[in-house]
């Protein structure tokens, strides 16, 4: 097990690519602190998980709750050494139709909550003298698309955000990275324009694909770091 004993902090884990990593990441040895809203999802991926895990129901736009996460963590089992920001929401409309409440929701939970958790976490990091941090941004941070605006903004800005940190602090041995997946049939897929099983949504990577890449990412190596990760389904151009 490479990840043995690691505690893993990873946000959005109760579905999607957050559940898959937390599975990737327990299977390797690591303990899962596993941060979401839905409780009954939480539960039940620890009851998948078994072992160490621990569930804590977070709101992860509010800076109070982000606190109190990583607080509980660090009470019970004294360290961090890996932060998965996996939390986000998106969606796919004109972008005159999209409203300043849906630019404060996206914003709020994509790119607020990466700064709250990177901003509680590294401290700690710092303590221990290392860490890994990974971003699961995508390639729409890394290129506009149309009917995608806000989510592209909030994106772009988790990569922003990585490249800054990684620059600022890999001497500190905190290793920041980005994943950034093309199209992943998810819930998070759904609505604005798709839905479940669509033609639209066929042929996407899965949730367990880009786990992969988040496991890649925080493995052990004592040369190197791995600063970001494009992934592309096979039925999509670059």
């Amino acid at each position: 097990m490479r990840l043995k004993d690691k505690v893993a902090l990873v946000t959005g884990a109760s579905r999607g690519i957050g559940r898959a990593s937390s599975i990737a990441l327990a299977k390797e040895g690591a303990v899962i602190v596993a941060a979401a809203r839905n409780e009954g999802d939480l539960a039940s991926l620890a009851k998948e998980i078994g072992g160490k895990t621990k569930t804590v129901a977070c709101d992860v736009t509010k800076s109070s709750d982000v606190a109190a996460c990583v607080k509980q963590t660090i009470e019970a089992f004294g360290r961090i050494d890996i932060l998965i920001n996996n939390a986000g929401i998106g969606g796919y409309r004109p972008f005159l139709d999209w409203t300043e409440e849906d630019y404060d929701r996206i914003m709020d939970t994509n790119a607020k909550s990466t700064w709250l958790f990177c901003k509680e976490v590294i401290p700690h990091m710092l303590k221990q003298k290392g860490g890994n941090i990974v971003n699961v941004s995508s390639v729409a941070g890394l290129q506009g698309y149309p009917s995608e605006g806000i989510y592209c903004m909030s994106k772009f800005a988790q990569v922003a955000l990585a490249q800054s940190l990684d620059r600022e602090f890999y001497q500190q041995n905190i290793k920041v990275s980005l994943v950034c997946p093309g199209g992943v049939e998810t819930h998070f897929a759904i609505g604005d324009g798709r839905t479940e099983g669509g033609a639209n949504m066929k042929g996407f990577s899965t949730a367990e694909d880009v786990a992969e890449a988040v496991l890649l990412a925080v493995l052990p190596r004592d040369r190197s770091r791995i600063v970001n990760v494009i992934m592309r389904p096979m039925n999509e151009m670059t």
